[in-house]
């Protein structure tokens, strides 16, 4: 079960250590909230939580332990396609249920909350269920979660549905939070090269952030190698300017292990340091992976641990 729950466990069995103090970030662009359904579920497959329900589902707790002024609410939809939850004959209702409850606590509190749905983009509905989220539940953009869902750009069919939800949301404006990485080992340059190719270099201007600078989480020669790949595409395809196109900081700079995915060393939180500064601080997305940390404890991991200057994490956290 490892595929589908190694970034969600990260969320789920880390104690979260609220901090007294807000954040001085505007936005904590990477938050997950599930619903009690989901909750009941995991607990039933045995995946522990550290804490009340009400800190993963409660969007009042959620505001309250992150502190900043705005957070983008991830949706978990995606998870009921997974094989490894062994099949649901009613998934669909599942998921559309998963993003209602999530377009629920942005409602609530629609100038501080923007809300992503989340689909399996190999879905037969997936299409349905983006204009659904769009029509009728008003949502702001689109999570795709690669690893939980098992898609690999180099099928081609895979390609193919997952360049129309690209093509559905730049048409449509809605910006694509994306965990490229799907735990194959050739994963990066060929997913890059299409991601790119086949997507990317005909498609109208789209947001796109990538989560976890790439990969899964952690700072790993896999996210190194990503990085490599993928700096040197944007260097030598001009076109992809048009683009906003973004990379996630959440669950990379780790300080604590967490399921099968160890901390940093000093010396990785250095290089860490020296990639951040080789994409520029403008290039990346300020995320925690909430409830994984709050902003207020991830802020301080990228000043003491990485050593963000304040000049730099006032660019990185847009405190200005």
């Amino acid at each position: 079960m490892l595929r589908v729950f190694r970034s969600i466990v990260l969320l789920c069995v880390t104690a979260v250590s609220l901090a007294a103090n807000p954040t001085g970030a505007l936005t904590d662009g990477h938050v997950h909230i599930l619903s009690p359904e989901l909750i009941k579920i995991w607990k039933g497959l045995g995946i522990p939580f550290s804490r009340p329900d009400e800190y993963y589902s409660d969007i009042d707790v959620i505001l309250r332990n992150t502190a900043v002024r705005r957070i983008d609410l991830i949706s978990m939809a995606h998870v009921f396609s997974s094989e490894d939850f062994g099949g649901f004959k009613n998934e669909r209702e599942l998921v559309e249920k998963e993003n209602s409850f999530v377009a629920a606590a942005r409602d609530k509190h629609p100038k501080k909350v923007r809300a992503f749905c989340s689909i399996d983009p190999l879905r037969e509905y997936a299409l349905a269920e983006l204009e659904r989220c769009r029509t009728q539940l008003k949502m702001d953009g689109i999570k795709l979660h690669h690893n939980a869902n098992q898609v690999y750009l180099t099928v081609p069919e895979h390609l193919e549905k997952v360049k129309k939800v690209f093509e559905f949301a730049a048409e449509n404006k809605m910006p694509i939070l994306m965990h490229f990485d799907n735990s194959h080992r050739r994963f990066g340059k060929p997913d890059i090269d299409l991601l790119v190719g086949s997507i990317l270099k005909e498609l109208r201007p789209v947001e796109l952030r990538i989560a976890h600078f790439g990969t899964s989480g952690g700072f790993s020669q896999r996210t190194r190698a990503f990085l490599n790949a993928f700096i040197e595409k944007l260097g030598a395809e001009p076109g992809l300017r048009k683009h906003k196109i973004t990379f996630d900081i959440s669950a990379v700079a780790l300080d604590k292990d967490s399921e099968g995915v160890r901390k940093l060393t000093d010396e990785e939180f250095a290089v860490l340091a020296r990639y951040i500064r080789r994409l520029g601080l403008k290039k990346i997305a300020f995320g925690t992976d909430y409830p994984l940390y709050t902003p207020a404890e991830y802020e301080a991991i990228l000043r003491t641990r990485v050593g963000l200057s304040d000049s730099e994490l006032e660019i990185l956290l847009k405190t200005k």
